[in-house]
Order: structure tokens, then sequence, then C-alpha cells
């Protein structure tokens, strides 16, 4: 975390100077007799080296001090710690805010000291400035000097929580919560405890801590070792009326001082519909991603679209301040007036409606941004620890903070479950939550804290809207990071899709699956399959791009997987695109033949369920980037212009396809599009049931609907087969 302050006069500190060996995209000047360090940013990615330390810190000394100046500001610290210059040895530090005024900045470095054996002599850092060219900041007095314990305290309580966290994933406790149930004025939990013990049932709030907590908000007595205990649904809670849907429940040991848990925490299994709008079938697998109302949305009907994403910034809708909104509707949500901004809300209305009556089905993305309409709206949604990045992880931390994320979900899922203002089918939780610090900000974590918050705003979404809308489903978005660490020890999307698993085994299983964005390893290389030389053909691959779909595929047809041990989760490639650098035709049709490569691997890949093209247009805030399906809007040529990759996307899944595709053929280096499929992760065979077994069998497809009782009868496709207590997966050709 980076603070302001003043350090304190140390005698023995280690001074770090700035080195012009390997900068990029920064211009530098040093003025020997002030000691001022000047530099300017010249591309998206400027970062300047420090000298080697000359001696090894000691285990004290890790207080990080500068001071600088700066008329622009930057965006983002990124500190590296070498000399392995790797982006899972890597930290965010925050924004440096524009200042005129020379502004001591302090950065703890101590869990960066311990997590990647940094501080030895001979070791160095780079400093990354932001992201953004044109940007000024002069720095000096560069040192690293003793810290607090206080500074120490807090990185050790995060190692014990993270601690305690993985324990409890893996711990077989010896009471259980097995059933909750949620009707319209009461809730239902039912468990069991072993004979004689003095056992709680306790209930835990959004903003508890299931290993931590030792004090509830509510608690009663089970006398009975197979117990049922029903409560009142809404309760007052910290001046907000609460509904304890969100809430879930556990059983401690009560026999002592101090409550120990001894199950785990179980969420609602069933909640009571408030509304049963009728399931929308996914007509097929072609999407787009970002789709807002632009005047070219004839684009859907000319492209053949199915599915899109539309990107919802939640708290940039809700404020608690009278006339922050120039059009606001008053609304009241747990006892608590907010107000919701309505302009912006009939912008969605008009965009859901657009895609409701084309039969498409919208996927909301639900973003957070640093900042709200409204001080109280900021404090009470942005994450406290947040320090940088686009976006912030919803503040799960208070009772304000889950009332106020609560309100604008309710509002939102009661308003986009109907043909009126169209439909939210399903909801993808922030964005690329393995590359958190950036795009799903809350400060310096381990990775297990930073899921089990990931892990609540899941839950609270998924337990409001599935009383709306039985079909929707809550999804998880991650980057191309397979195995490949972003953010530290495990921030990688393998890691996070298996742990979310492990809470759904644990916690009560939930309709919840995957956005993933499968870009190419380099994004502005278009040519992944010559490229992309860390995305192999198995699951410990470091990437799962384009190249190599099969290995998202594999995992999630891989019954472990599979929700409730019966129907596959959803899989969208929710975010994806192929780069054209330049418009030049050499750009154009490499980024055209990624298209199809990504396509033809989307299209047999059955454990895909769609794939949204991102961008539409070529956005000019894309890095430098150009993956839209049209040009700038401000090209000079031909704005808006459709690039070879639209009349691609126009053609899949047509009977122009073939087509369209063949000339592709040649670009790839490949003779027919069988060649672009590696057989080493077919996740099934053809297994035959045990004729010798007494029990019947039940076939199932991939949604779990039942398919009937013999192979003989089903068309070519990945099915499941029940036999007793024995699930299979088959593969009928």
């Amino acid at each position: 975390m980076m603070v302001a302050g003043s350090s304190s006069a140390l005698a023995d500190v280690v001074t770090l100077s700035f080195t012009r060996s390997g900068m990029h995209d920064v211009t530098y000047n040093y003025d020997s007799s002030t000691g001022i360090y000047k530099f300017t940013t010249s591309g998206s990615d400027p970062y300047i080296y420090l000298t080697s330390l000359v001696r090894s810190l000691s285990d004290d000394e890790f207080m990080l001090s500068f001071e600088y100046q700066s008329s622009t500001g930057i965006d983002d610290l990124r500190i590296y710690f070498g000399n392995n210059y790797t982006e899972s040895r890597a930290r965010s530090f925050g924004v440096l805010e524009a200042t005129s005024e020379w502004k001591e900045q302090q950065v703890n470095l101590y869990s960066s000291k311990v997590d990647f054996t940094w501080g030895q002599s001979g070791q160095s850092m780079r400093f990354d400035l932001g992201t953004q060219s044109g940007k000024s900041i002069s720095i000096r007095n560069v040192t690293i000097s003793a810290g607090t314990d206080d500074d120490r305290a807090e990185y050790l309580r995060k190692q014990n929580l993270n601690q305690h966290l993985g324990e409890y994933l893996v711990t077989n406790y010896p009471c259980s919560v097995d059933n909750v149930e949620v009707a319209s004025s009461t809730i239902s939990i039912q468990g069991a405890v072993p004979t004689g013990g003095q056992y709680k049932l306790v209930e835990i709030c959004p903003y508890g801590n299931v290993t931590e907590d030792t004090e509830f908000v509510w608690s009663e007595d089970i006398t009975e070792e197979n117990f049922t205990i029903q409560v009142s649904r809404n309760a007052s809670r910290s001046g907000f009326r609460y509904d304890r849907v969100l809430s879930k429940w556990a059983i401690v040991d009560a026999s002592g001082e101090t409550p120990v848990l001894k199950s785990h925490a179980h969420y609602a299994d069933e909640v009571k519909a408030k509304a049963s709008p009728r399931a929308m079938p996914l007509k097929g697998k072609k999407g787009l991603g970002g789709f807002f109302l632009s005047g070219f949305q004839s684009d859907l009907d000319d492209l053949g679209i199915q599915s899109v994403t539309v990107n919802v910034v939640c708290n940039q809708l809700i404020c608690t301040t009278a006339g922050v909104f120039s059009n606001a509707e008053e609304y009241h949500y747990g006892g608590k007036t907010y107000y919701i901004n309505k302009s912006s809300i009939t912008s969605f209305d008009n965009t859901f409606k657009e895609c409701y009556k084309r039969g498409i089905v919208t996927s909301a993305i639900l973003l957070f941004a640093p900042t709200g309409p409204d001080a109280w709206t900021t404090k009470a949604l942005r994450h406290p620890e947040y320090n940088a990045g686009y976006y912030t992880m919803p503040n799960m931390t208070t009772p304000e903070g889950v009332n106020t994320y609560a309100a604008i979900i309710t509002y939102l899922a009661n308003r986009y479950n109907t043909a009126t203002y169209g439909r939210i089918n399903h909801w993808i939780m922030h964005n690329e939550v393995d590359m958190g610090a950036e795009w799903t900000n809350m400060g310096d974590q381990p990775v297990r804290i930073y899921l089990d918050t990931y892990i609540k705003s899941m839950r609270l979404v998924y337990n409001i809207v599935r009383q709306y809308d039985q079909n929707a489903s809550v999804l998880g978005s991650y980057t191309h990071s397979w195995t490949q660490n972003s953010d530290g020890a495990g921030y990688n999307s393998r890691n996070m899709l298996e742990t979310t698993r492990k809470y759904s085994e644990r916690e009560g299983d939930f309709w919840w699956g995957v956005a993933y964005h499968p870009y190419p390893q380099d994004l502005t290389k278009p040519c992944f399959w010559k490229d992309d030389t860390n995305s192999t053909y198995n699951m410990s691959s470091p990437y799962c791009t384009f190249k190599n779909l099969e290995v998202i595929n594999a995992w999630i047809l891989t019954p472990a997987n599979f929700y409730r041990g019966d129907t596959k989760r959803i899989l969208f490639l929710s975010e994806n695109g192929t780069n054209s650098p330049d418009y030049t035709d050499t750009q154009l049709q490499n980024q055209a033949a990624g298209a199809c490569w990504a396509w033809k691997k989307v299209k047999r890949l059955t454990g895909i369920d769609g794939m949204q093209w991102h961008n539409w247009f070529d956005n000019r805030q894309e890095f430098g980037l150009r993956i839209g399906l049209r040009r700038f809007g401000d090209d000079e040529t031909d704005p808006h212009g459709r690039k070879p990759v639209w009349f691609v996307w126009q053609a899949a899944d047509t009977d122009q396809e073939e087509e369209v595709f063949a000339p592709y053929l040649r670009i790839i280096g490949v003779t027919s599009w069988s060649r672009i499929f590696h057989g080493s992760l077919t996740p099934v065979e053809d297994i035959a049931t045990d004729e010798t077994s007494e029990d019947p069998v039940s076939i199932y497809t991939l949604d779990g609907t039942c398919a009937g009782t013999s192979q003989e009868s089903l068309r070519s496709g990945i099915y499941i087969v029940r036999q007793g207590s024995t699930s299979r997966k088959i593969l009928v050709r």
C-alpha cells in the first residue's frame, strides 16, 4: 500500500539511483547538483531500472521512500522485483497524484521482500511509470530504510488469514449445515451435529469472516443432532433492514470461552422466486462484446449475432445525495433512500430491449469505478484497500457497502427480466480477476483473501438475481493466464477456477460459470498460431489462448467441475479478438485469419457455449490495439469502416463460411481446418455401460436434460451416463 507521509530520520539507509540501461518508452534527465531525475513517458509501457543493491537488506529494512513532483500525475506505479523481471514478480502500488509541491511517498515492501525473496546484494528493481504517454514526473531521494512493527504486523495478519482460509477449504469438520431454504419471510436451516456437544448455529454476513470471527450478529443453541432451525428472513443490522438471503450459516462449538468453527458455512440452496421469466435459448455461438447503441446496431442482424456483453458500471448508477443526478429516481432499499441515475437507466433500457427483441442472450459485465457520483457512495462501494487500477473490487467489508451493493443489483435484477425493459440473462462478475491489481483492485492481497472476497461478491449477486430469473448464471472473469501468475502466487485462472469450485463444494454449489478471455499471449500480435509458444496442449499450459482452446474446453467438460455433478457450467469467451497492428492489407488479413481459427475451434469444441468478439470498433482507449471488427471512428480514410475480420464474422456459421474462410488457410499455413486441432486434450472416449449391473442407465446432455436410456438413439455429441452412483462421459460419434 502506498501512503503519503514523512519518514523517520534514520542513520542507516540504502540510497538508490536510476540507470539509463534498459529503460523503455521514457526520456531521462538527471541534474547532479540537485539529485533530481526528470522522466517523460513516450509510450504506453514506460519503465526505468534502479541500480542494484550494494548490500543485502536486513529484515527490518522494507520501507521504500522517495520524493516526487508531477504536473500530470502517474496512473499507476508498478514495481518489478529483479533480477528476474516477470509479471509474477510485480506489484502495483497506486496512483501518483499530480502535485506542484514536492511530496514524499512511502511504499511498504515487506510482503514483496518475503514473497519474491528479494533484498539481497546485487538485486535490483524496476519502476513502471503508468500506461500513458506524455506524462512527466521528477523524483529525488530514493531510499530504503527500516519500517515499523505495525507495517510488519499487517503483512503477518494477512498471511495468517490466507493460511486459515486454505485450511478451511480442506478441513473435514464434524458438523454440517446441509440445506438452506429461503422463503418470502423465513429462512429454514438444516444440519447435523455429533451427540453430546454444545453447539450453536451462527450467522455470517458478507462483511464477516468465517475463519476469524468469534462474535456473531446472531446465534442459536442447537438442541438436536439432526436439526432444523427457522429464522425471520429480515433483521436489523447496523441501522439497515438486512435481507438475510445474503448471509451464510455455520456451526461453532460453544463449550469454551471462545467459539470454535466446527462446520463449513453454507449459503442458500433455494430462494423463493419473485419473478419466473421463461428461459431464453442461446441460438448459436457467435457473439459481440461491449455492445452499446451506436447507430450501427444493424450489425446485430447483418452479422447474425446471438449473444452480447454490455458494460454496466454499477456505482455510476446509484448515489445517496439528492440532486447529483439531473434525472433521478428515488429508490428505497434496506431502510435507506438512494437515487438512481435515470438517464443512464433509460440508455440501458434501450440497449437491452434492442437485444431482447432479437432473442439475443445478454450478459452484463458488473464493474465498479474507483469513484462514485457522491462521496458517500464512493466510500461505501470502493474497497478500502484499493490503490490503483481501472476498477475496484466492491466493498464487502461494511454494512453500508453491502447494502448499497445489494440495492443496485436488486434494482437491475428486478428491472431487466422481462420484455418491458429487456433482459440481463447472465451476470459477469467484474473483470479479469487473475489480473486484479489492474482490473478489479483491492490492494496487495494474498490470493485466498482476494478470492474469498470475490466469492462473496459472486454470492451476493447470485442470491439476488436468482429470485428474478432462475435461469441466470454468474460468470467469473479471467484472462488468458492459465497457470502463469499475473499478480503474485496463485493469481492465475486455473487456480482461481479450481478454488471457486472448492468453495462450491464446501459452502453449497451455485450456478456459476466462466467468462474467459483467450487473447493471444501478446495482444499486439495477431499470428498466435506461431507466436504463442507458451500456449501448449496440456493442463499445465502457462496460457490458454485461441491457439489451445482445447485446454479450457477440457476443463469445463470435466465432470468434477460440473454444477452439482451433472450439468456443464456455462463457458463464454466473453472478451477476445485478434489485433491488426495497422491498416495495411497484410495485417488486416492476419487479423481475419486469426478470427477464422478462433471460430473453427469454438464451433467444434462442445464445452464452449459462445464467443463475444471484442471489440466491435477499434478504440483509441485500448492501449494502441486495433482489435475491432470496424475501424476507428476518426480514421481518416474510412471511419468506422468494416475490416476484413467483419466479413469473416459475418460468414461464420452460415453457408458462406467455407468460401469466405478458405483463403485464410494459406496465411495460417494449413491445408484444412481439421489441422488446427490437437488430440491430446480430447476429454472423452467411447465408453460402454456396465451390462452386468442391475442399476438402470440414464443418459443426460451437458445441460442436464435426460436424453434417454440407450446410446442407439443419440445424435453425435458428448453425454453424461449415470448408472447407479457412477457418472461417466461418453462421446457418440
